[in-house]
C-alpha cells in the first residue's frame, strides 16, 4: 500500500523464486532490499576492480614489502634495546655485587679487631679476676672467722639463757610470766596501734584486753606442760559472764604449748552472745592470734546478726574449722618450702667448700 504523495514507477523482472519473493514484500522492504543489494553490488563492484587492476596489486605488494621492512626495522630495534637493557641491568647488578662484596670484608676487617679488641680485655679481665678472687677469698677467711666468733659468743649465751630457762620450767610462775610476755610481744608486733593492758592482776579479766578503736578483746592465756583441764575453761567462762566485762566483746583462750581439753583447736563457740575461740600450741602457731582477732572483728561488723541463734552459731562453727584447715595447708606448703630452702643452702656451702678446695683453702 503507497502513500497518495509518493510516486511510483514500474519495472519489469523476470519471473522466478526470487523476483516472486521479492514481489510479496511491502513497498518499504521491497526499497530495504534495493538499497541493501546497490551498496552490495557497489563494494562488489570496487572488489572486482582490484581484482583486475595491476596497479592496486603493485601497490599493495609495495605496500606489503613496506611493511615487512619496518617490522624487521622493528625488529632488531627492539633487539638492540633489549640488549642495551640487559648490559644496563648487568652493569647495575655488577656495581651492587662489587659494593656488597666491599662491605663484607669491611665487616670481616672489623670482626677481627673486635675479636683481637675481645681477646684483650678477657686476658685483662681474666687477671683481674684471679686478683680478686685471691682478695675475695682472704675476706671471705677474715668474715668466717669474724663469724666463728660471733657463733661461739652466741652459743654461750644460749647455753646461759637455756640453763637458765631449765631452771623456770619447773617453777609455774615463771612459766606463766613466760607465756604472758610472749602474748603481749606477739599482740603489740601483731597489732601496733592497738592497746594492749596487761590484767594478769586484775581479777576476772583475762590476762590481758585488747582495744583497736571500738573492738575490746580479752585474751586468757595458759602455759602447761599438758592439756587445760576443764576447771580452767568453766572459770573463763565465768568470767566472760561476769557484769565488770560486759565492755567485753569477744574472747581467745590460749594454751601456749598444749592442747585444751575436749576442745578442736580453732574451735568456736558463743558464751553469754560473746564469741570465743580456742586456740591450741600458739608458739607453734602465733598467726592464729591474729587469725582469730580478724574473725571477730568480721563477725561483730555484720549489723543485727544474732549470736544466740544456732544455726548461726553452727556456721561460724564450720566457718572455723575451715579457716583453720586452711591455714595449717599453708602453713605445710611453708613448711616445705622452708625444709627445701635449708636443703639449698646445705648444698651452696658444700659447693663453696668445694671451690675452696680446688684454690687449696679450708672453708
Amino acid at each position: 500500500m503507497t502513500h497518495p504523495e509518493e510516486e511510483v514507477f514500474e519495472i519489469y523482472l523476470p519471473q522466478n523464486k526470487i523476483t516472486e519473493e521479492f514481489a510479496g514484500k511491502s513497498n518499504s522492504e521491497k526499497t530495504q532490499i534495493l538499497e541493501l543489494g546497490i551498496s552490495l553490488f557497489k563494494r562488489g563492484h570496487d572488489m572486482l576492480q582490484y581484482w583486475n587492476n595491476d596497479d592496486w596489486k603493485q601497490q599493495i605488494a609495495n605496500l606489503e614489502e613496506r611493511l615487512e621492512r619496518e617490522t624487521s626495522s622493528l625488529r632488531d630495534e627492539n633487539k638492540k634495546t633489549g640488549d642495551r637493557v640487559k648490559q644496563q641491568q648487568e652493569d647495575k647488578f655488577n656495581i651492587k655485587i662489587q659494593s656488597l662484596e666491599n662491605y663484607i670484608k669491611d665487616l670481616e676487617n672489623r670482626n677481627r679487631d673486635m675479636l683481637e679488641q675481645m681477646q684483650t680485655i678477657h686476658d685483662t679481665v681474666d687477671s683481674k679476676y684471679e686478683m680478686r678472687t685471691k682478695e675475695r677469698i682472704a675476706d671471705i677467711n677474715r668474715r668466717t672467722d669474724e663469724r666463728i666468733t660471733e657463733l661461739q659468743k652466741s652459743l654461750d649465751a644460749s647455753r646461759e639463757s637455756y640453763e637458765s630457762l631449765l631452771c623456770r620450767t619447773n617453777n609455774s610462775t615463771f612459766k606463766g610470766q613466760d607465756g604472758e610476755s610472749f602474748i603481749d610481744k606477739q599482740l603489740n608486733l601483731l597489732y601496733p596501734k592497738a592497746e594492749v593492758t596487761d590484767t594478769s592482776q586484775e581479777p576476772g579479766r583475762g590476762d590481758f584486753i585488747f582495744k583497736e578503736d571500738d573492738f575490746v578483746c580479752m585474751v586468757e592465756n595458759k602455759n602447761y606442760s599438758k592439756n587445760v583441764q576443764k576447771s580452767e575453761i568453766d572459770k573463763f567462762y565465768r568470767d566472760l559472764e561476769r557484769e565488770s566485762n560486759n565492755d567485753i566483746q569477744c574472747a581467745v583462750f590460749v594454751s601456749m604449748n598444749t592442747g585444751i581439753c575436749n576442745r578442736d583447736d580453732f574451735a568456736f563457740e558463743v558464751r553469754n552472745g560473746k564469741p570465743i575461740i580456742f586456740i591450741h600450741k600458739l608458739k607453734e602457731n602465733v598467726y592464729s592470734l591474729k587469725m582469730a582477732i580478724n574473725f571477730f572483728k568480721n563477725i561483730l561488723s555484720l549489723k543485727d546478726i544474732d549470736l544466740s541463734d544456732k544455726d548461726v552459731i553452727c556456721g561460724f562453727k564450720n566457718i572455723s574449722t575451715n579457716v583453720k584447715r586452711n591455714f595449717n595447708k599453708q602453713k605445710s606448703i611453708l613448711d616445705k618450702f622452708h625444709s627445701e630452702a635449708v636443703d639449698g643452702l646445705a648444698k651452696l656451702e658444700g659447693q663453696m667448700s668445694e671451690l675452696y678446695k680446688l684454690v687449696n683453702l679450708t672453708y
